[in-house]
């Protein structure tokens, strides 16, 4: 079993080199930025002056986080067929990365993936870059072949 971190790795060099997607990988929460330099105290405790929360990886309005936003997003280049030929478009693509062994999909992850895949994007969960590249190949049954 290969831990998620290792996994990821993988998953997202074979989305780019086989399966033509651009990804970038989006950290999830909530964290703390404020200006000047921190302090930090004899007890290991950091400062932060004017300190204000912020959303990591996709953020709402409200300042919250996308709740199961996928671990890796981006991009998949298709290209139009038959009105716009030799257009490119860019699908937003979306994959959620678990160990070898499986791991769970909550359900903020599951309904990301829904929307994402209602709204026309790219999503799926792999824990393999076998099946990263199956996800991205049943959008695009055309590259099948060449894969």
């Amino acid at each position: 079993m290969a831990a998620e971190s290792s996994t990821q790795r993988a998953i997202w060099l074979a989305a780019a080199t086989l399966a033509g997607s651009i990804l970038f990988r989006a950290n999830s929460g909530k964290a703390w930025v404020g200006h000047g330099k921190p302090q930090r105290l004899a007890d290991g405790s950091v400062v932060l002056h004017g300190a204000r929360p912020i959303a990591l990886g996709l953020g709402q309005v409200s300042g919250d986080p996308v709740a199961g936003q996928g671990d890796l997003l981006g991009w998949t280049t298709i290209i139009i067929t038959p009105d716009m030929v030799g257009c490119r478009m860019a699908v937003f693509t979306s994959i959620e990365c678990k160990r070898t062994d499986g791991g769970r999909t909550s359900k903020d992850q599951q309904h990301w993936l829904e929307m994402v895949q209602r709204a026309g994007g790219i999503a799926g969960v792999a824990n393999s870059p076998e099946a990263a590249v199956q996800i991205v190949k049943r959008y695009r049954p055309q590259l099948a072949a060449m894969l």
